[in-house]
């Protein structure tokens, strides 16, 4: 510890010192000693409430947390171990400074697991919010999608049931039967179109749990397209793909990175909706960036003013008169979750393009799974 530029070698002067008030007010859990006289220079209440008692000097602090001489070995700078206080075990850092001072830090292992647990819950729960999101935002224009293809199989298959019954089967004639066949397959055909729209929403929707795993972008863009081709083709969208041949590997959770691609398509073609048919055109393209790799999601819309500018990540804020505000800024927390980076340029004639830095990964570099020989 350092009081006014000068080391500290007296707990009561470190008790005193403004580097220990601070930390005890953030409730850190540490403590500091002199390397050379094994003397404790400082220890915050926490690690004393965690510890128990005001051991003096590092061998008797040993003694109060089994492990501790042993993680002591070495000359690491940094060092990481488990150490046992009475049947509590704890993760212990170390970090041996330059000065001849040493810095423990200890965390419950239990209380740490059940803040990643809670951190894996809110992930999901994310996920599966945003998704419903998106499942609530496209409802309007799904049923009408739906609606079209079951109301033409209808009136298709009640035409061939009329024209069976002013017909005995014996007087059809073989062009009727052509008609009729004809009416039928094209029916069946808009029954399956639905169901497959249905089957697609279906699995977009479905409960997941995120892991990371290796994800080839390219693909992942192209089937995040398909899964919207209902839509595009609908309002009259022209999709570009500008995207390579070869896999674009990231090490990522498929889904959430499916979601980010979903949200940024669905509001590019929001921004689209005004335009006149035949000036709407999506692109999407993908390209390596050194370590990263760059996807980019452009429309032809009308862009993103000044002040919509100021509040675009801005939870529960938004210019669409029906949008909820958060379907960006959870994008931003998918990407950032994934170590990468989420932000929008104007493009030089019309629009506006999102773009979203991943890792990249090369498969062969990954370390071998745990138990390979």
């Amino acid at each position: 510890m350092w009081v006014d530029g000068d080391p500290v070698r007296h707990p009561a002067d470190a008790e005193r010192s403004w580097p220990s008030q601070v930390l005890n007010t953030i409730d850190v859990s540490a403590a500091a000693w002199d390397r050379a006289s094994g003397q404790v220079l400082w220890r915050s209440g926490a690690f004393d409430a965690m510890v128990g008692g005001a051991d003096p000097c590092i061998e008797s602090m040993c003694m109060r947390l089994l492990g501790l001489a042993d993680a002591l070995d070495g000359a690491v700078p940094t060092r990481t171990a488990v150490v046992h206080c009475g049947d509590r075990a704890l993760e212990a850092t170390l970090t041996h400074h330059r000065d001849g001072v040493t810095v423990l830090q200890l965390q419950d292992r239990a209380a740490l697991a059940q803040a990643t647990q809670r951190h894996l819950e809110d992930r999901e729960q994310l996920l599966f919010t945003s998704r419903m999101l998106s499942i609530g935002e496209m409802a309007t224009t799904l049923a009408h999608e739906i609606n079209q293809p079951i109301g033409a199989a209808a009136n298709l298959l009640r035409g061939s049931v009329m024209r069976l019954q002013r017909q005995s089967a014996d007087a059809t004639s073989t062009d009727d039967r052509a008609g009729l066949l004809q009416a039928l397959q094209r029916a069946t055909e808009q029954v399956l179109f639905a169901s497959r729209v249905i089957a697609r929403i279906r699995e977009y929707t479905h409960s997941h749990t995120p892991k990371r795993q290796l994800v080839d972008v390219s693909a992942l863009l192209r089937a995040c397209a398909g899964l919207l081709d209902w839509e595009t083709e609908r309002e009259s969208i022209a999709v570009d793909l500008d995207l390579p041949d070869e896999p674009l590997w990231t090490l990522a959770d498929e889904v959430m990175l499916q979601q980010l691609f979903v949200n940024l398509m669905r509001n590019a073609i929001d921004a689209m909706r005004a335009n006149p048919i035949g000036t709407r055109h999506l692109r999407l393209h993908a390209r390596p960036e050194g370590p990263q790799l760059e996807v980019t999601v452009s429309d032809s819309g009308s862009g993103i003013s000044e002040q919509a500018e100021k509040t675009l990540f801005v939870p529960f804020v938004s210019s669409k008169p029906t949008g909820t505000g958060i379907g960006l800024n959870i994008c931003r927390s998918f990407v950032e979750l994934h170590q990468g980076r989420l932000w929008f340029t104007r493009n030089d004639t019309a629009g506006t393009s999102f773009h979203a830095a991943l890792p990249r990964t090369v498969p062969d570099e990954l370390p071998p799974p745990r138990g390979a020989a």
